[in-house]
């Protein structure tokens, strides 16, 4: 009796253990699949990122460009009109030097030149 049903025991559990493989190989091919999935996210907003940092590179590289094209005053006259002029703006000393590539003493004294200047033509 034990022995007939020997085989069907037999079938049985390896019916089992293919089961249990299959449920095991789903649960292992979903955690790759995520794995996957994650790893795409994280190569997009790489790609995303390197691409912003490219476009930024390039607007710095069009504006340091733009910013060599502007004239530098040879004159005193010309660097004190200027100089006069950014003040004006509500630019400080500071950066105009280094807009007129000037060093900032010689800014300052520009400057407190123009304030002379302004209760002389009131």
């Amino acid at each position: 009796m034990v022995a007939g049903q020997l085989p069907l025991l037999l079938i049985g559990s390896i019916a089992l253990l293919a089961l249990l493989i299959g449920f095991w190989q789903r649960h292992i091919s979903r955690k790759l699949g995520l794995e996957l999935d994650e790893l795409r996210q994280q190569l997009l907003e790489t790609v995303s990122m390197r691409e912003q940092r490219t476009s930024f590179s390039n607007s710095l590289d069009r504006v340091e460009r733009e910013q060599k094209t502007v004239e530098v005053p040879q004159s005193s006259a010309e660097k004190y009109r200027y100089v006069a002029a950014l003040a004006n703006q509500g630019v400080d000393a500071k950066e105009i030097a280094a807009a007129l590539q000037m060093a900032p003493i010689e800014v300052e004294q520009l400057l407190q030149l123009a304030q002379l200047k302004r209760p002389v033509e009131s």
